[in-house]
C-alpha cells in the first residue's frame, strides 16, 4: 500500500525496512528511532508495510501498552 493511504496512528516502514519503522501522523509522520519528523509528502507514493506493534515493542525493548501510550500522545489516536 501507499504510504498516504495508511491510517493515522499506524507503524509502518517504507519499502521493507523494518528497522526504520515510522509512526503515521495526521501531516506525515515521525521516524521512530530518530524521532525526525517529515510533514513534507515527499513519501506518500511509496510503498509502505504495516508493522505490528508487537515488533516494535520487542525491538525496543519495550511493552505493547508503553507503545501505545506513545503512540497516543504524538497522534491523539488510541492504536489498533
Amino acid at each position: 500500500m501507499k504510504i498516504k493511504d495508511i491510517e493515522v496512528g499506524r507503524i509502518f516502514n517504507i519499502e521493507s525496512t523494518p528497522s526504520y519503522p515510522k509512526l503515521k501522523t495526521e501531516q506525515g509522520y515521525i521516524d521512530i528511532r530518530d524521532i525526525i519528523v517529515n510533514n513534507s509528502g515527499n513519501c506518500d507514493n511509496r510503498d509502505g508495510e504495516i508493522m505490528p506493534l508487537e515488533l516494535l515493542a520487542k525491538n525496543y525493548e519495550g511493552t505493547i501498552e508503553e507503545i501505545k501510550e506513545w503512540i497516543m500522545k504524538q497522534t491523539g489516536i488510541t492504536p489498533r
